[in-house]
């Protein structure tokens, strides 16, 4: 069980983190292209709702299969309510890990409910507006601090494992 639920959860950081940097190294550059000059806002709208919403399955996953490897790899509930549990080296990089994914939910909530439908729209309605503009590198900076806080994420995982 352990050994499935550990796979399961690195495939989902995986596609997770492999979306945000495919999205930043070839979406966002190929929007630049002539082809979609006066469709970015559709292209972003398509492809962000899309990756939305298999973002939002994968950190459910995320949970349950990291409370999931937890569990079966012996930690109990009294033991995490314990507070010298969290100043050892295991229970400190697994607080950080914690904290940075608690941030990438409320992120990616502001960017993925308000800043992301928000740039789109305005891309398609007033593409040369300040508001546009605005809008769009706020939510690109949350897009980007996502994958930062990701790649935090994935710093501390692998902490877990290696101290």
């Amino acid at each position: 069980m352990y050994y499935l639920s550990v796979f399961i959860h690195l495939l989902s950081a995986f596609f997770w983190i492999g979306g945000m940097l495919f999205t930043a190294g070839v979406l966002v550059p190929a929007t630049r292209d002539k082809l979609l000059r006066n469709k970015k806002g559709a292209f972003f709208a398509l492809v962000g709702e899309k990756f939305s919403r298999i973002s939002w399955v994968l950190f459910i996953v995320l949970i349950i299969t990291g409370v999931t490897n937890l569990i079966t790899r012996g930690y109990a509930a009294d033991q995490l309510l314990r507070g010298s549990f969290w100043t050892e080296v295991f229970g400190g990089n697994l607080f950080i890990k914690l904290h940075l994914f608690a941030l990438v939910l409320i992120v990616s909530g502001v960017h993925d409910f308000y800043a992301g439908p928000k740039a789109v729209t305005l891309l398609d309605t007033e593409p040369d507006s300040p508001r546009t503009d605005k809008m769009r590198k706020m939510s690109s900076w949350l897009g980007r601090l996502n994958l930062l806080l990701g790649l935090g994420i994935l710093y501390y995982a692998m902490r877990l494992l290696r101290g």
